[in-house]
């Protein structure tokens, strides 16, 4: 009980502190909108920080650090507050929160942009295709730009212009000495490198600069959806599918349970389905010709091919990935497919055709630009993986919690003999082993060298750690 007094005690202080120069805000747990600002995106986190320091400026960021550190305070930091982990809140930290940082500003004549810690992908996309032009970024509008760059950061156009570290060109990061610094090309080119997929450990990242590319606004995708019964057919064709896939097309195949609002033959309501779906970044018409490749897999339930806007299929997520649900996922790369993969994927731990199993698996294609970036270039693991695996689950009921993670886990387990390594992005809890697999161990002595440079007290732990 002291400590924990204690602990709101160094939390009031500090507000105390910050509070006359500080422009952003400041919540403590007896504030109205603690609540609402202590949520993350997973609703499995219920986690009570001492003090969010809601930062509006670079200063602010550099004011709230140091107030924490000379009370001995955990520091978290909250970008979009995206991860799966949580890991922008902690019981009795301080949260500095970026939200309020979400500037951005394009030069369409150098194809560059600056960008905020706090901005979402959605306003990227936004002002940036105000010029035709993009960045790579995720699926999901509503993530944070940090966190999906400082881990690398894979979407519909990393095949084609590699992946959102791959264009990040500058960034300004306050250190945990409380010094700012600016990595780029010419200057701490070694923070740039480790930024660029293992950045939350060295400081926190306030802005960004991105190299921008030509885009849309129109691109083809489309998505056809087969019964269970032909799911190794399809999955042999994913595995053809990405061997024959030009750089500006990304394929991916999912199995799951259809639900009655499917847009499926009321057969098929409550049983396993397999679909297959593509998206092309380039020519719209090359791009809707590869709707043939989805007909010649095998007969499909139902099929949809066409061209949308590039910022609706870059929104085409966000309701089934929405806030507030509880979530749970594990995923592995793979190298190759192999048939035993193939089982194992549509097995989905051998719930598969029992209907009603509240799990999903996906496989989505690597390779193309992102392969051809070297191993060691940046911090980024695994760059020659083929695949990536995510198996994940969502449900309301918090009673549900160890069933679901009991069956992701179980899922995960049957396709880890033919993985190696995972993308730092999709970690959940999974300690410094999985940690280390996702960059290798190369990589990692190199990361550890670095930390110990850039923050030899581990101040920023309360991430993917890598430890110095």
């Amino acid at each position: 009980m002291d400590a924990i007094a204690d602990t709101a005690q160094a939390a009031l202080d500090a507000a105390r502190e910050l509070r006359p120069a500080f422009r952003g805000d400041l919540v403590l747990p007896h504030d109205p909108d603690y609540d609402n600002a202590r949520r993350v995106w997973n609703g499995c986190i219920d986690r009570r920080p001492a003090l969010i320091a809601r930062c509006r400026r670079t200063e602010d960021v550099v004011a709230a650090l140091g107030a924490a550190r000379a009370r001995g305070l955990e520091i978290a930091v909250r970008g979009g507050g995206h991860s799966i982990a949580g890991l922008a809140v902690a019981d009795k930290a301080v949260t500095i929160d970026l939200s309020g940082m979400g500037g951005v500003r394009v030069d369409p004549g150098t194809r560059r942009a600056s960008v905020q810690a706090g901005s979402l992908l959605a306003s990227v996309d936004r002002e940036t295709q105000r010029h035709g032009l993009a960045v790579t970024s995720g699926f999901v509008s509503h993530t944070g730009v940090a966190g999906l760059t400082l881990g690398g950061g894979f979407g519909w156009m990393a095949r084609k212009h590699g992946l959102a570290c791959d264009n990040l060109r500058s960034a300004e990061v306050v250190l945990a000495d409380g010094t700012v610094a600016t990595a780029g090309e010419t200057r701490d080119r070694d923070l740039l490198w480790g930024l660029r997929g293992a950045g939350s450990n060295f400081g926190v990242t306030t802005s960004f600069e991105f190299e921008l590319h030509p885009v849309g606004p129109m691109v083809a995708t489309g998505t056809a959806c087969y019964a269970l019964d032909d799911g190794a057919k399809v999955l042999r064709a994913l595995r053809e599918l990405a061997d024959d896939a030009g750089d500006e097309t990304t394929w991916a195949a999912s199995v799951w349970d259809a639900d009655q609002d499917a847009p499926l033959p009321a057969e098929s309501h409550g049983k396993p389905v397999v679909t297959l779906t593509f998206v092309h970044v380039g020519d719209v018409d090359e791009g809707l010709r590869l709707g043939r490749r989805l007909r010649a897999v095998a007969s499909p339930l139902a099929e949809t091919v066409g061209p949308v806007t590039y910022l609706d299929l870059q929104c085409g997520n966000d309701g089934a990935w929405r806030h507030g649900v509880r979530r749970y996922w594990k995923s592995h790369y793979l190298w190759d497919l192999p048939d035993a993969a193939i089982e194992a994927f549509l097995a989905r731990g051998n719930s598969a055709g029992k209907g009603n199993s509240p799990i999903t698996g996906s496989l989505q294609t690597r390779g193309g630009a992102i392969s051809r970036v070297g191993e060691q270039a940046t911090a980024v693991g695994h760059r020659g993986a083929k695949f990536e695996f995510l198996t994940a689950s969502n449900w309301t009921d918090a009673g549900e919690d160890d069933t679901r993670r009991g069956l992701i886990r179980t899922y995960a387990d049957a396709m880890a003999p033919y993985s190696r390594g995972v993308y730092v992005n999709n970690l959940g809890t999974e300690g410094e082993d999985r940690v280390r697999a996702a960059y290798g161990e190369e990589k990692f002595t190199r990361l550890v060298s670095l930390k110990r440079r850039y923050d030899p007290e581990n101040v920023f732990h309360l991430n993917q750690n890598i430890r110095p």
